[in-house]
């Protein structure tokens, strides 16, 4: 049957396959196929132009056509095929729409009402995504200094630590010990497609650090990156060896403002601040991190009904003017939803010294 695909170099195959499941593009119950130097990725739909023009933007060089492809065997194509007659059908609207796939790991936050079946749930779940054969269902919120969020195994193998792959990087994660979220793949790349060759990095908040690793794959960088999880470095310090980077960042455990105030004062072209609910309380230590020539901040915070963007904009540049640095936002991007009513946004600052102040 004819379907859908983009045609896109063989080269940026993990790259473009992550943008497709991040944007939620990708067909699943098709094969990938290749000839020569190319991939052909199944599409859910045509692509709009707004769509294309991301996808030139991001990726770089494409085709969009049509091509002779069989559906992969046939297996239940969501939750709900799946619990088909386990599930009775009223709580089917209950079921989640989406959850995180970490490596071999699903983490999955599931309603109140579906309690009496969350074991079939989590079967359910590796029935449909046959690369998973650990489920945890979460217990709770994100809570203190080291990010973690209270899970539960529910389905599978007790199996916390795995490795994931994210546009080519490979992540070491222990998902009970450590903070991460698979949804920031494309801010991750992102970022660091505007690093530049010879920077220096301070990536202030990293867990287990995706933005430190990709940068320092793509770039010849050197990364300091700080977590105050020691679980968390010593993640990193793994995948420092699963991805030959051993040299090129320096991981480092503790306080990011003692740490800064100790090593790292006016070193760096570029700083990470992705901490998106306390980074306010943070911004005099990334710009003590900044080089005496000035450079670039990621900051991350949370906008809502109350705090809308242009304040969060307004109050950053104050902060900013208070440590004698003039800054001129360059990109404001909504890099996902919180929670109800709120959104996670991304300002890129780029900060130049105005006048010289002590920042304490």
């Amino acid at each position: 049957m004819k379907k859908v695909c983009i045609q896109v170099d063989r080269t940026l195959g993990e790259q473009f396959r992550q943008f497709l499941v991040d944007h939620d593009l990708f067909d699943p119950t098709f094969p990938i196929t290749k000839t020569g130097t190319h991939l052909y990725f199944p599409l859910l739909r045509k692509l709009t132009a707004q769509e294309l023009a991301i996808v030139s933007q991001e990726i770089g060089s494409y085709k969009q056509l049509e091509r002779d492809l069989e559906p992969l065997p046939t297996k239940p194509s969501d939750l709900s095929a799946a619990l088909e007659g386990i599930l009775p059908k009223e709580l089917h609207e209950w079921l989640p729409h989406s959850f995180d796939i970490i490596g071999e790991i699903a983490v999955v936050e599931l309603h109140e009402a579906l309690k009496a079946y969350v074991t079939r749930i989590g079967e359910a779940i590796m029935v449909v995504n046959s690369r998973v054969h650990t489920v945890y269902a979460k217990e709770g919120g994100v809570k203190g200094v080291h990010r973690l969020r209270p899970l539960r195994l529910i389905a599978g193998k007790d199996q916390r630590v795995t490795v994931h792959t994210e546009y080519g990087v490979k992540l070491a994660i222990d998902v009970t010990r450590t903070y991460f979220s698979p949804r920031l793949g494309t801010e991750h790349n992102r970022v660091t497609g505007l690093i530049q060759p010879g920077e220096v990095i301070v990536d202030m908040f990293t867990g287990v650090g995706p933005f430190a690793l990709l940068a320092a794959k793509r770039q010849n960088v050197h990364v300091y990156a700080i977590d105050i999880n020691p679980q968390a470095i010593q993640c990193l310090r793994r995948s420092l060896e699963l991805n030959r980077l051993v040299g090129k960042i320096t991981p480092l455990v503790g306080d990011t403002r003692t740490i800064i105030d100790n090593q790292l004062t006016g070193k760096a072209d570029r700083v990470i601040m992705n901490l998106p609910n306390y980074a306010f309380s943070f911004l005099d230590a990334a710009a003590k991190a900044l080089k005496r020539g000035g450079g670039v901040i990621h900051f991350y915070g949370i906008t809502t009904e109350s705090q809308p963007q242009t304040t969060l904009e307004t109050q950053v540049l104050e902060q900013l003017a208070e440590y004698g640095l003039k800054a001129k936002i360059t990109t404001v991007r909504v890099v996902r939803p919180a929670a109800p009513h709120e959104e996670q946004v991304v300002l890129d600052l780029q900060v130049v010294p105005r006048k010289r102040t002590s920042v304490t």
